[in-house]
């Protein structure tokens, strides 16, 4: 059976591509409302980058780059920003002969981060509460899938 987004006159409005796409969209939106309301000074870019130096304490600016899908320079500003807020700390070493910034959080970073977190959970759980929890994990399942296979044929200059 031939899919559906193999056909010429298939709306792509009603592709499972643009649903993500449009899905991706109203949660940076969600994210940046979020912020604003509350009068937080952050970016959902800085969000998920303290997530995930909280979570890989020491992790180097390349590897957070590509966990973000963002390229270096764009990861660099955005570390820019946390770093000038006090919220992250970068510390260079060497690799294999190379300078690499290792990244942590700060105590005010790691506070900060876990308080917006506790805030935007509550409003996630009021979101997904109309969603059984095993569907939730079928569609991250079908989604990491999906990633997977979208990352072997997309090439990232990170």
């Amino acid at each position: 059976m031939k899919s559906k987004m193999l056909e010429p006159t298939t709306d792509f409005s009603e592709s499972v591509f643009y649903k993500i796409s449009q899905l991706s969209i109203y949660i940076e939106r969600l994210a940046q409302n979020f912020f604003e309301i509350r009068n937080v000074d952050l970016t959902h870019d800085e969000f998920c980058a303290l997530n995930i130096i909280l979570n890989h304490p020491n992790i180097c600016q390349r590897d957070l780059a590509k966990i973000i899908l963002r390229d270096r320079v764009r990861t660099g500003r955005i570390l820019n920003s946390l770093e000038d807020k006090g919220f992250v700390k970068r510390t260079n070493t060497t690799k294999n002969n190379r300078l690499v910034r290792l990244l942590t959080l700060t105590k005010a970073g790691e506070k900060f981060y876990n308080e917006q977190f506790y805030i935007m959970n509550k409003v996630m759980e009021k979101l997904l509460e109309k969603f059984p929890e095993e569907k939730m994990i079928e569609l991250k399942g079908a989604l990491e899938k999906l990633e997977n296979s979208m990352a072997e044929i997309v090439e990232f200059n990170i």
